[in-house]
């Protein structure tokens, strides 16, 4: 599949292999730190790396083994990749070698079925896996970084399915997410409509909360906590999670309750608000099968944004809320979302969109699409109002049919500092 993406990059100039080991004058090579696009997913199984100049993608290494569907990446430095397999029990350890423009495999561990999503405890030495096709999460011993990673524990997310008995089936947990402060990661179950809450304290990962969300059948997937801070800060005053099913945002407070240090250390949810991820004007053309995928919020946390998928339009789309009140249960005002804007995906199905990283005014919003024109696209932000500026139409992107074809497109899309060598 990727001969064509070569193709099209031969032809449009967006071609920048760098085979550095080539090189006549090894001794001049330097390193630097340079923003790379971790790119994932598809049933073409590839991870491909991509540098963006503002104008144009270029990809500079890809790893496609077909069979697999590595629909979420988890980087780590220097160069470390890690990546699901959506298709198989299988979670592989990858090295980004910046001389041959190569994902060299390290390693490959068996886990539960179906992982959907990683994500590192605080030093970066646990990784937590959200199985959505098992039904539990896993956690791994990743201490020894490039020397491998061991499975520790699973833990089964068993909690009453909800009532959508073609989607909720089974208990789905779709992401598990660790909050800044470091002892807690919350797992949603699209499933089960829960929110579970493990704490990491004494490498215990105990399952000490289950939190139903109020609107039944909504499927929680994916969500962000706020305010968005570096980690090591203080357990976060607010939780705004994604439910899939009804295409909603739930908007929760959070508290800390017994001994915030020690044991009996909990995390507790009151619920807030529930705003569609739509438009009030311009709903879905069928609701029934509208799916909401991501969000994330701004590092001002004065903005939100949202992908809608299957909405039934020509195009999916990405929505703007803006963020207004105070932070947390120390204020007598809350935290409320406020719908702003919404903009064309490019294409169809944006499992998920990424703000830039190159600079502190996140001035780009990647979207990757799995289906229609755009396969990734490059969404200019203003960094004041925090509006997508740029149409869809004449963003900077990848065909989707470069990815192969339609359903093809990449399911992930994140930037990482990647150390290459020039």
């Amino acid at each position: 599949m990727w001969s064509s993406f070569f193709a099209w990059a031969a032809a449009t100039g967006n071609l920048a292999l760098r085979h550095l080991s080539l090189r006549q004058d090894a001794d001049a090579a330097t390193t630097s730190t340079e923003p790379v696009l971790l790119i994932g997913g598809g049933p073409s199984g590839t991870i491909a790396a991509a540098t963006f100049d503002g104008t144009t993608f270029a990809i500079i290494a890809n790893n496609t083994l077909p069979g697999t569907s590595p629909s979420w990446l988890l980087y780590k430095d220097p160069n470390l990749v890690y990546a699901v397999d959506e298709n198989s029990n299988s979670t592989r350890l990858f090295q980004f070698d910046a001389t041959t423009n190569a994902f060299d495999l390290l390693h490959e561990e068996q886990g539960s079925q179906g992982v959907v999503y990683l994500s590192f405890n605080l030093d970066a030495t646990r990784m937590v896996g959200a199985a959505y096709g098992a039904g539990q999460v896993d956690v791994w011993d990743v201490s020894a970084g490039a020397g491998g990673l061991t499975l520790l524990k699973q833990i089964a997310s068993d909690d009453p399915l909800g009532p959508n008995a073609a989607r909720q089936e089974a208990p789905h947990p779709h992401q598990a997410l660790l909050d800044p402060s470091g002892r807690f990661f919350v797992v949603n179950d699209l499933g089960t409509d829960t929110l579970l809450v493990l704490d990491t304290r004494d490498d215990a990962f105990a399952v000490v909360n289950r939190v139903r969300v109020p609107d039944a059948g909504c499927g929680p997937r994916h969500a962000a906590f706020f305010p968005a801070t570096g980690a090591g800060a203080d357990v976060p005053t607010n939780y705004l999670v994604v439910c899939e099913l009804l295409s909603l945002v739930e908007v929760f407070a959070l508290n800390v309750t017994g001994d915030a240090d020690g044991d009996g250390g909990n995390l507790t949810f009151q619920h807030l608000q529930s705003i569609s991820t739509f438009d009030p004007l311009q709903p879905p053309a069928n609701a029934s099968t509208a799916t909401a995928a991501e969000i994330v919020v701004s590092a001002d946390n004065q903005h939100a944004y949202v992908s809608n998928r299957n909405t039934g339009h020509a195009t999916d789309s990405v929505a703007h809320f803006g963020l207004t009140g105070a932070i947390g249960a120390t204020s007598g005002d809350a935290l409320v979302l406020t719908f702003v804007e919404t903009i064309s995906s490019g294409g169809l199905q944006p499992r998920m969109v990424s703000l830039s990283t190159t600079d502190g005014s996140e001035a780009l919003l990647f979207a990757a699409n799995q289906d229609g024109a755009a396969g990734l696209l490059a969404i200019a932000r203003d960094s004041t109002s925090g509006n997508l500026t740029a149409d869809a139409a004449s963003a900077p992107s990848v065909p989707l049919s470069v990815f192969g074809p339609a359903g093809n497109g990449p399911q992930y899309v994140q930037q990482v500092p990647i150390v290459l060598t020039t």
